[in-house]
């Protein structure tokens, strides 16, 4: 495959790759043009070894690439380091980075992949923020920040989900999120629950009691549920 990014073709000989460049933006660029040279499909896993192989095609040191498209983002892999696959969109794609939104047709019917970039996400207001950047970029309003609005979008009556037949949500980066919407966020949002005496603060009192106790639940786990109760959703965890 030959680059069309010029910061990649500087850096090959024959279209082959001697060495990663040292500079940051540099090795990004080769990292992308690697990572989709090598694995084509969006979050299809591969084994360490096809990769390695395909990467020697590629690369006089294809270890070392295959670690550098790891630590620069571009692949993630499971901690035993059995299966790598590519988490992000690049220009080799056709589509931008910025574009979140994936449709296929299928025998049965529009299937549409939706990705939420965890890294965005650092608290509750955040990941409201990064749902209405991927599900309501079509819309002239906003998803308010609940729990009943996630329940409602995942209904498909509007937004992104709405009229596809099968929606696939991937999160990216998710044990990010997950920490983010732990019990600091969701504690800080019970507070802020208490102090708006436009909400029960009975309700609100006994579920930061609980969550203090420890039988309460995250806001990351309150998210989880409110997917779970939406079967024709698939979610994805990455």
């Amino acid at each position: 495959m030959a680059p069309e990014n010029p910061d990649v073709t500087r850096f090959l000989h024959d279209g082959r790759l001697l060495a990663m460049p040292r500079r940051w933006e540099h090795r990004r660029a080769v990292a992308r043009w690697l990572a989709h040279a090598t694995l084509p499909d969006l979050l299809e896993p591969l084994g360490e070894r096809e990769l390695t192989d395909r990467l020697a095609e590629l690369a006089a040191d294809p270890v070392g690439a295959r670690r550098a498209m790891v630590d620069l983002g571009t692949v993630h892999r499971t901690r035993d380091g059995a299966e790598y696959w590519r988490t992000e969109l690049t220009e080799y794609d056709g589509l931008t980075p910025d574009e979140v939104v994936e449709d296929v047709d299928t025998s049965e019917g529009l299937h549409r992949t939706l990705h939420l970039d965890g890294r965005r996400v650092v608290s509750v207001a955040t990941f409201y923020d990064e749902l209405n950047r991927v599900f309501m970029a079509g819309e002239d309003w906003d998803l308010g920040p609940s729990l009943d609005a996630l329940d409602d979008l995942l209904h498909g009556g509007f937004g992104a989900a709405h009229g596809a037949d099968r929606v696939t949500v991937v999160w990216h980066a998710f044990d990010r999120s997950r920490d983010a919407l732990g019990f600091a966020a969701t504690r800080a949002y019970y507070l802020a629950k208490l102090g708006d005496p436009r909400f029960d603060a009975a309700l609100f009192r006994g579920r930061l009691a609980d969550l203090e106790a420890g039988r309460g639940r995250t806001y990351a786990e309150l998210v989880l549920e409110v997917f779970a109760d939406h079967p024709d959703v698939e979610l994805v965890l990455r």
